[in-house]
């Protein structure tokens, strides 16, 4: 069901004919008028929702469109003006609510734009007296197998840099952790707060506190 709502022609009749001779002229015009609009906005929503990869609108656009069909099996010319006034009024509510699902598909539009992940770069100076045998860069909280970076490297050993890393900042700046191994078999692990890290990439180094027995990481 997915993106398959197709859109509709502007086409000037309801049914037979939205056009008739007589005292009713007026309110024919305003109800083939109303359809114009109705159909402009069914198709602007349309194309809007081709656009997002969010399918949970899909039921709702279908049902508007039915409601399409019924108005569409109106015949004019045998209605009186307050039964077409009923109708002009059925067709606003159906304006209304494509505004609506319009603003709500715009909304998951900016959200899944946003969504998008920024990749920034890293470069890691060994600034400690420490040598790492093993290096992981990950999100925080995925708990899947993580790469040892340094796995082609004898070693991270002091006064060495390890260039071309990347990690991606998402829409909710979700942190990433940095793991590091050295030759004694010591884990350690930083949080790194991607929020303030800039898309023009980031330089560090790595920094030990002989007092703390903690590894930083400074800016």
């Amino acid at each position: 069901m997915s993106k398959k709502i197709i859109s509709l022609l502007i086409v000037c009749c309801i049914s037979i004919s939205l056009i008739a001779c007589g005292p009713s002229d007026e309110k024919i015009q305003e109800a083939q008028s109303k359809y114009t609009q109705l159909v402009e906005i069914h198709n602007q929503a349309v194309e809007a929702h081709k656009e997002i990869s969010d399918s949970s609108l899909d039921e709702s656009l279908v049902k508007l469109r039915e409601q399409i069909d019924e108005v569409e099996g109106y015949h004019l010319q045998k209605m009186s003006d307050e039964e077409r006034d009923t109708l002009i009024q059925i067709m606003d509510v159906l304006i209304t609510s494509y505004n609506e699902q319009l603003a709500t598909i715009n909304d998951i539009k900016d959200k899944e734009d946003a969504a998008v992940l920024i990749p920034i770069s890293m470069t890691i100076a060994n600034d400690t007296g420490l040598s790492f045998h093993m290096l992981k860069l990950y999100e925080k909280d995925d708990i899947g197998v993580h790469k040892n970076i340094l796995e082609e490297m004898e070693s991270l050993a002091p006064g060495q840099t390890v260039i071309g890393l990347v990690i991606q900042r998402d829409v909710d700046n979700t942190p990433w952790i940095l793991e590091l191994t050295d030759s004694d078999g010591t884990t350690y692990e930083i949080e790194l707060p991607v929020a303030e890290y800039g898309e023009e990439g980031v330089k560090a180094s790595l920094k030990y506190s002989t007092e703390t027995k903690e590894l930083s990481l400074d800016i």
